[in-house]
């Protein structure tokens, strides 16, 4: 269990959405719903429309809406930099409903699997990050 929390007592998070259910990958959402949490309590929640999946915009324009913090299930890694460039800082592998993401929120607790959702360990074929590994026998 990872324990998140921002210095200030206002955090400003938003959290890309796929209907209930926090979006997979930050990229592919179309809408994100931004919280503000005070001192441990949802004090404000509004829905914000991303536009075209993959712009380039979309971390600019949180930026300008007081965004603190991105709350999703993947993120690309190239654009983590970005992110924090701007002042917004990243807590990928959040996977469930948006609820649940907005009452860890305001907890100040996330549960994270270990490894990122849209990495390339989950392609076709591929075996899981945290797989054990299995030795090939060897032939004689």
């Amino acid at each position: 269990m990872a324990r998140f929390w921002l210095c200030g007592p206002v955090v400003r998070a938003a959290i890309p959405t796929f209907g209930d259910e926090v979006s997979p990958r930050f990229c592919c959402a179309r809408e994100v719903l931004i919280v503000d949490v005070e001192k441990g309590r949802e004090t404000g929640r509004t829905s914000l429309a991303l536009g075209e999946p993959c712009n380039p915009d979309r971390l600019r324009l949180l930026e300008s809406r007081g965004v603190h913090l991105l709350i999703c299930g993947g993120f690309n890694r190239r654009f983590l930099a970005d992110a924090e460039q701007v002042g917004i800082h990243v807590f990928w592998g959040v996977v469930g409903t948006v609820e649940d993401a907005v009452r860890d929120l305001a907890a100040g607790r996330f549960t994270a699997p270990r490894h990122n959702p849209g990495c390339w360990c989950h392609q076709r074929g591929a075996k899981s990050a945290t797989a054990p590994r299995r030795r090939r026998p060897e032939h004689e």
